[in-house]
């Protein structure tokens, strides 16, 4: 059986990668009004100084100077500015542009930046730490917009330093906080990509558990430990954050966002969705209108 169509706005990139300035998206986006919607494509907003808020998924961040938004392919997110000439940078690039330059997609999401489904929160930075960003930033739009040979290539070299900065910056700041064990680490990571991956497949704990061939109590434990957040509730999160989008952005009926999601009884499906979200699936629906 084919799965039927969402109907959720995907914008798409027809270059490898892409930079613009906030104001020139704001001018852009003038002309042509914007809509909830969801690449397939990774989106770093760069925000010098600008107002207003972005949207990711279901939460909604103010717009801070000097400060970093990572937004991942599948993503539905919303940027409302609400001042003239803001000042930043929108960086686009495809899942595979970092690959052809030895970076895998697996060693991007490594990286902490992106999206998981507990944790997208804003990188804030210091102003020195922005000004260090700044010039990897230029970089990148300096070789895109040039005619030079192999500029892809310096692109991505480009792309990578900084993207390895904002990390840093993101580690340094949970150093002061906490110290991960390592293996406790490993297997945090590996939930988390797991469950990205097949949360419309595997709903039980036990079965993420078997591909670390770990018991689902020690695989709870750990994420409980790490996380804060049980191994169980963390893969009801994820299911439930998808169902919140289908609900919200696409013409799916409940069966189809249940059948989308791997339940093949609607009735269990009702259930979970009212479990999670406190009110019904219908009613959520209509409390959530475009």
């Amino acid at each position: 059986m084919q799965k039927p169509e969402t109907h959720i706005r995907q914008a798409h990139l027809p270059t490898p990668f892409a930079y613009r300035s906030m104001a020139e998206v704001e001018e852009r986006r003038s002309q042509t009004p914007d809509l909830p919607h969801r690449h397939d494509y990774f989106t770093v907003i760069v925000v010098e100084r600008a107002q207003g808020a972005h949207q990711i998924d279901f939460k909604e961040y103010t717009l801070r100077e000097n400060t970093v938004y990572f937004v991942s392919p599948e993503q539905i997110h919303h940027l409302t500015v609400t001042e003239p000439n803001p000042r930043g940078h929108v960086i686009l690039f495809r899942p595979d542009f970092l690959q052809q330059y030895s970076f895998s997609p697996s060693q991007l999401y490594d990286m902490d930046l992106f999206f998981n489904c507990d944790e997208s929160l804003p990188l804030e930075l210091t102003p020195d730490e922005i000004y260090e960003l700044l010039p990897l930033v230029r970089g990148m739009e300096d070789e895109a917009q040039s005619e030079r040979s192999q500029k892809w290539e310096a692109v991505g070299a480009w792309l990578k330093l900084f993207l390895l900065q904002c990390k840093r910056f993101k580690s340094d700041k949970k150093v002061l906080n906490k110290t991960w064990d390592n293996r406790q680490a490993e297997i945090v990571k590996q939930f988390k990509s797991d469950v990205e991956l097949f949360f419309r497949k595997y709903h039980k704990v036990n079965e993420y558990a078997d591909r670390q061939h770990l018991t689902a109590n020690h695989l709870n434990d750990v994420i409980k430990s790490e996380t804060g957040t049980s191994a169980k509730e963390f893969i009801q999160n994820r299911l439930a954050l998808e169902a919140k989008r289908l609900a919200r952005y696409s013409e799916l009926n409940a069966k189809e966002i249940a059948y989308q999601l791997g339940y093949d009884d609607i009735a269990h499906f009702s259930k979970f969705f009212k479990k999670s979200e406190g009110m019904a699936f219908s009613e959520f629906r209509e409390n959530t209108e475009p």
